[in-house]
């Protein structure tokens, strides 16, 4: 599916607001079936915040420590969302990266970005 295809009306992020999601804390995300839809972050300016955006997706049934099976120290992912391995093998996939982005970078979840990336505009309002 295109990524203009994916419904922009469902989109959710970390905060309740999106613009607030993308431009602050640059993550945000669209559930669908099988797949969930990731935008996040590229460029930041001290004014703006967040100002481009990549994307992605990934299936919703990611085993997420096999597909992760760099990350050797687990409990220091636990510990930095003050959450046990049982609450936070709970929590939905979202928020499993979101934690795995803030812990670890963008770059190391989601991969090398080799482009200027979509505007917030672009995010939002898809043609």
């Amino acid at each position: 599916m295109k990524r203009q295809e994916w419904p922009h009306d469902k989109m959710e992020g970390v905060d309740a607001d999106i613009e607030t999601s993308l431009k602050e804390y640059g993550l945000a995300w669209i559930e669908g079936e099988t797949e969930t839809m990731f935008y996040y972050g590229l460029a930041h300016d001290m004014q703006d915040g967040f100002v481009s955006f990549d994307f992605c997706t990934i299936a919703n049934d990611l085993a997420v420590h096999a597909e992760y099976d760099w990350i050797d120290e687990w409990e220091g992912v636990y510990s930095f969302t003050g959450m046990t391995e049982e609450e936070w093998n709970a929590m939905p996939l979202p928020s499993k990266i979101q934690d795995l982005v803030q812990y670890y970078g963008r770059e190391n979840i989601f991969g090398s970005s080799y482009w200027e990336g979509l505007t917030y505009e672009e995010v939002t309002e898809p043609k």
